[in-house]
């Protein structure tokens, strides 16, 4: 399979310009993805120089459909994630700025029928760098399951 930093955004998530909030999918590992992002002048879910915070919990939605995107790769036609459905104890540190390079990750937790829990992070430069959000998301599964593993 090729590498997920080598698949264009646009081939993993449903989400089309403006509103696709990642640059690329850099790691894609059983029940974890990572994805990049800097933020410019100008795209959507800036105000003033600052990226808010409903955007960094999108970034972290969609890291997770990348990821599912990406598992999906291999069986072609299967339906996506869903949707984002919910969150729980999101936290926000601080704004991050226009042109400073953003890592998302997400990390698949459990499901409950047809919700899936998922932790997100959001940190500026590296992982391990400053972490600027944090929190839990439910993602609702489009006919409860996958048949395929992440």
């Amino acid at each position: 399979m090729r590498q997920p930093q080598s698949i264009p955004v646009e081939e993993l998530i449903p989400h089309r310009k403006p509103i696709i909030l990642i640059d690329a999918l850099l790691e894609a590992a059983p029940g974890r993805g990572l994805a990049s992002k800097i933020f410019r002048r100008g795209d959507y879910g800036i105000h003033g120089d600052r990226v808010c915070e409903t955007t960094l919990v999108e970034c972290v939605a969609q890291t997770t459909a990348a990821l599912f995107g990406y598992g999906q790769l291999d069986h072609p036609g299967e339906a996506g994630p869903g949707f984002l459905a919910g969150l729980s104890s999101f936290f926000f540190f601080r704004a991050p700025r226009i042109d400073e390079p953003l890592l998302i990750e997400a990390r698949l937790g459990k499901s409950f029928g047809e919700i899936l829990m998922v932790q997100g992070k959001v940190f500026t430069g590296a992982i391990g760098g400053e972490r600027v959000a944090e929190g839990e998301l439910k993602i609702y599964l489009k006919n409860g399951k996958t048949s395929w593993k992440i």
